[in-house]
């Protein structure tokens, strides 16, 4: 299988206080597997399809990393870019 890149996105990760960064279908899969709050969701699974069909080439990466960022909104896992580099940065 090929590792497909886009564009990072940042998340809650299930230690308080750490971020995940995800930059890849395969790494999007990993975290949607082992990394994903205990609730799931029929938004949850239509990630998980899309990363697979992303990984198949059936739908394009940027479909299947929209349909993760949803889930994650959904989630409220997901960190908006600005956030992620302010705290990066040491800022709040």
């Amino acid at each position: 299988m090929v590792n497909h890149v886009f564009q990072s996105i940042t998340l809650k990760n299930s230690q308080i206080g750490r971020m995940e960064t995800i930059s890849s279908i395969g790494e999007a899969e990993a975290f949607l597997l082992s990394g994903w709050p205990r609730k799931k969701s029929p938004l949850h699974l239509e990630a998980r399809v899309a990363c697979y069909e992303a990984q198949s080439g059936l739908v394009s990466v940027e479909t299947a990393r929209l349909i993760f960022v949803e889930a994650a909104i959904e989630a409220d896992i997901f960190i908006p870019e600005e956030h992620s580099q302010r705290v990066a940065n040491g800022l709040k």
